[in-house]
């Protein structure tokens, strides 16, 4: 979870730790490769960040081969700092790409609120609300 840059890919692979094959492994051994050659990455939290949430979102359509099932994936900026991530298979098959954007617009937005409930507990007020980008423009009917 503090490498976002890996969970996809963690998260592919583990879906076959039942019954794994060389393929597998070797996905895995080229993970570990990644991380060798990238121990100085990772996460920074810059202290003059301003208090502004904005997050962006994108939901591919149907992407899983296996089971037609979309992908959806998110991330939250508090200022310039990554406080929040996520990506996970939609739990329905969607019907349309706007159908899935709209359902990881749902999830990411449930998210921002969250944030902002904890952040109003911690005694943080947020001067302006949240933005919440997508990749697809969204038409109003």
């Amino acid at each position: 979870m503090t490498r976002p840059d890996i969970t996809y890919d963690v998260n592919q692979v583990s879906q076959y730790m039942h019954r794994p094959t060389q393929t597998h492994f070797m996905v895995v051994k080229r993970i570990i490769r990644y991380l060798k050659g990238a121990l100085g990455h990772g996460i920074c939290f810059w202290r003059d960040s301003s208090f502004h949430l904005t997050a962006y979102s994108d939901a591919d359509w149907g992407g899983d081969p296996d089971t037609s099932r979309s992908t959806t994936g998110h991330c939250i900026f508090l200022g310039r700092n990554l406080v929040s991530w996520g990506s996970k298979k939609q739990p329905t098959v969607s019907t349309s790409s706007t159908e899935a954007e709209y359902r990881d617009l749902s999830s990411t937005s449930a998210e921002l609120i969250w944030i902002g409930y904890l952040l109003r507990d911690l005694n943080i007020y947020l001067k302006q609300p949240p933005i919440l980008y997508c990749d697809k423009p969204l038409i109003w009917l």
